[in-house]
């Protein structure tokens, strides 16, 4: 377990005080706490976690790490912001990766039972759901769906993005409304692995990857309107 699946609620007895600050940074980025491009000053921060300054900020560079914070030189760190190029170079790169992921899943003719659980989780959800539950719920179906490939490199390719992905739904506004729809598009995509085709399965995801694309940049752009 790390500081980025830990419970925040209950951290993990073997966590740092830097990792269990980091985890809790997260949660609030993750819950759109922090408007695109907005500082987190390191004396607010310490004094609100009532942690020294080096502690904060090497929990926010821990964060660097992982694309939900960006560090400016002598101004400090700051919430990302995604423009068009960012976003269409994330959707391809989770699209190579998630693609082999899915091929793997065809020939071993197995759902992984985690994808099926986090399909659950999000049915389970009120309207009125956080939006961070949402998204890392989200994130645990395609986690799933990446570690059913059995490949560590995959997986550790996937890892350094997939923070990215939360962020960037995250800012760019929830694309769902209602989690039941969210749920809709994440059955069809379990259906579509349970065919066994290969070229089934994949024009589903390919066709999930893009209309959220299509959405995020809607809001980009309307965002900079």
């Amino acid at each position: 377990m790390n500081f980025l699946t830990t419970n925040i609620q209950a951290p993990a007895a073997n966590l740092s005080a830097v990792e269990v600050l980091a985890a809790k940074l997260k949660a609030r980025i993750l819950n759109g706490d922090f408007e695109p491009g907005e500082f987190l000053r390191d004396i607010k921060m310490a004094e609100e976690y009532e942690v020294a300054r080096n502690t904060f900020r090497s929990a926010a560079q821990l964060l660097v790490s992982f694309g939900l914070l960006l560090k400016v030189p002598h101004r400090g760190f700051c919430i990302p912001e995604f423009g068009p190029n960012e976003i269409v170079d994330i959707a391809r790169l989770r699209g190579v990766l998630e693609t082999e992921a899915v091929r793997m899943i065809i020939l071993s003719g197995v759902i992984p039972p985690d994808a099926l659980s986090a399909v659950e989780k999000l049915r389970q959800f009120p309207a009125d759901a956080p939006r961070s539950e949402v998204v890392v719920a989200d994130g645990d179906f395609h986690r799933a769906i990446i570690r059913a490939s059995g490949s560590p490199r995959l997986q550790r390719s996937y890892a350094m993005l997939e923070s990215e992905i939360e962020l960037l739904l995250v800012l760019q506004q929830p694309c769902y409304e209602d989690p039941k729809a969210i749920v809709a598009d994440h059955e069809h995509l379990i259906e579509c692995l349970r065919s066994r085709d290969f070229e089934t399965a994949r024009a589903a995801f390919v066709e999930h990857w893009e209309d959220l694309s299509t959405k995020l940049l809607r809001a980009n752009f309307e965002s900079r309107r």
